[in-house]
């Protein structure tokens, strides 16, 4: 995700742009809006592991902002909703590859509709079988700190002699390992998932984490006995702290994109995105296009 950034959600732009998408075989079919009414059925791809966006309980079941988004969009085409519910893969135009147009490499099995989905003009126009459209929430970092550890954080420099924890091979992680000319190195505390990172900090073994604002919000609200306080310090030598977010289909199903769209503006408009986001203790934002 160019910026530093994340297949695992936040380094998708940066990493991405390292790597370009070849053409797949034309035999895969479209589904346009009247396929997927007639199916009876819209194939919403989310990201496993993703809290407040999108994860699976105990029981299975998807849950988070954009599965109840996805079940929106099937709501107003009429239709039942299911849902690929997969990790990140090594960048965003892999992600594209495997969710939109081509499929897994075991069963073919692609989404209609890729939701969170860092709204780039560079990664939209190297990805000739994706469309990226309908920006609906501006992403940014921050970091949260438990102020029982430390009172307060000005700069990322109040880290060179303390712990902070992060999801692995994310923007936050490239930061933090390169931050200060690497005096944080032996500071950095990395996570393998951003559960296994949050743990970290909702378990006090460390007094702070970075990530996305969302995610830092999410943890907070998980962790009411904790006294949290999220904050943005500068990050000098990071390309982008902000980015929009939308979603994606496959490159002859724009009609589909447009209806989701659609969707998506009326939420907005109405401020049951708003709503939304703020029943799982988010603060929405509106997307800033550059």
């Amino acid at each position: 995700m160019g910026m530093v950034g994340c297949s695992k959600h936040l380094r998708h732009l940066a990493l991405s742009s390292l790597l370009a998408v070849g053409l797949c075989s034309p035999a895969l079919q479209a589904r346009p809006v009247d396929d997927v009414v007639d199916s009876g059925k819209l194939v919403v791809f989310a990201y496993s592991d993703y809290a407040p966006y999108s994860w699976e309980d105990d029981s299975g079941e998807a849950r988070g902002i954009d599965v109840d988004i996805g079940r929106r969009f099937a709501e107003s085409l009429g239709v039942d909703v299911e849902f690929l519910i997969r990790g990140a893969d090594e960048n965003l135009d892999d992600d594209l590859r495997v969710n939109i147009w081509k499929g897994d490499l075991i069963y073919g099995k692609y989404a209609d509709v890729m939701m969170h989905v860092p709204y780039d003009r560079e990664v939209d126009v190297r990805n000739e079988l994706a469309v990226l459209t309908a920006p609906y929430f501006q992403e940014q970092m921050a970091l949260i700190f438990n102020r029982a550890m430390h009172p307060a954080v000005e700069t990322f420099g109040r880290f060179v002699s303390s712990p902070i924890a992060v999801e692995v091979d994310t923007a936050g992680d490239f930061f933090l390992s390169n931050a200060f000319r690497g005096q944080l190195l032996q500071s950095i505390r990395r996570g393998r998932t951003f559960r296994d990172a949050q743990d970290l900090y909702t378990s006090t073994e460390v007094g702070a984490l970075l990530g996305s604002r969302a995610q830092m919000e999410w943890v907070a609200q998980e962790s009411p006995d904790i006294d949290s306080e999220i904050v943005q310090p500068p990050m000098p030598g990071i390309v982008r702290t902000g980015w929009p977010i939308g979603i994606a289909v496959k490159h002859d199903s724009r009609d589909l994109g447009y209806a989701l769209g659609d969707v998506l503006t009326e939420m907005i408009e109405s401020g049951d995105m708003k709503k939304l986001y703020a029943s799982y203790g988010v603060e929405w934002l509106p997307a800033e296009l550059p």
